[in-house]
């Protein structure tokens, strides 16, 4: 959470206070949605497969550290995601 704010901050300099807020509520309405969206995912697929798909889905992110340690230079001096003034 740390490394997203400072990234927000340096990224948008002039509007970081909007940002950090947008940061601030989408974090809000993930952690007040996510949960309901819990109880019917386990009662459509019980314990253990709702379970293992959390696995799954952590298992699918565990290369993005590697990626972005990779390619990351790449991706933040590439013109697309440049921050134009």
């Amino acid at each position: 959470m740390m490394t997203t704010s400072t990234y927000l901050v340096d990224a948008y300099t002039i509007h970081a206070a909007s940002a950090m807020a947008a940061n601030t509520l989408f974090r809000s309405v993930v952690g007040a949605v996510l949960p309901l969206a819990g109880l019917r995912m386990y009662d459509k697929l019980g314990l253990g497969w709702g379970n293992s798909l959390l696995a799954f889905i952590a298992l699918a992110l565990v290369p993005l550290p590697v990626i972005f340690y990779r390619y990351g230079e790449r991706i933040r001096t590439s013109k697309r995601f440049q921050v134009s003034f």
